[in-house]
């Protein structure tokens, strides 16, 4: 069973989220606490799933991937395997979610532009198990992919005792 998520577990959380990279010495300067307990805490977030990666968030249109679209997929049944290893095979494809709805697959892909979009697009439906394809082009990110309000949020709620 999980351990209950507190305010300071939030307040931790807040602070890698702000900055990731100021390290656990200065988390436990700005929250005013012991080192070890911040440590401690972090180690809970690990353990517990709640922190799931310490990799950097790399934007791919910095990169010269400006194209981005989002791709849902019809699978043959029986196939969900073997689609989801032929499309990790393709760079290109940078998340892929298993979805309830009209589609099996929701997939976001990258390319340096249209041409390269399409050309991306062409390998995802050779993938094996693909029966068909809707794609949505983004014309432009207009909110980048955050939790940071999520997470004020839920402290906020701990605070008060809400949650």
């Amino acid at each position: 069973m999980t351990p209950a998520f507190e305010p300071l577990d939030a307040a931790v959380l807040e602070l890698i989220a702000e900055d990731p990279r100021a390290g656990v010495r200065e988390y436990a300067r700005r929250l005013g606490i012991a080192r070890a307990t911040v440590q401690a805490r972090i180690d809970k977030l690990v353990r517990t799933g709640v922190l799931a990666s310490w990799q950097p968030q790399i934007d791919a249109s910095a990169m010269g991937f400006g194209g981005m679209a989002y791709v849902r997929l019809h699978l043959s049944q029986g196939k969900l395997d073997t689609t989801i290893e032929g499309l990790a095979a393709i760079p290109e494809v940078i998340e892929v979610n298993a979805i309830a709805g009209d589609a099996d697959l929701l997939c976001r892909v990258v390319a340096k532009d249209n041409a390269g979009l399409e050309e991306v697009l062409q390998r995802i439906i050779a993938v094996d198990g693909v029966e068909r394809s809707s794609t949505e082009v983004v014309l432009s990110r207009r909110l980048q992919p955050r939790v940071e309000p999520l997470i004020a949020k839920l402290h906020e709620e701990l605070r008060r005792g809400l949650s």
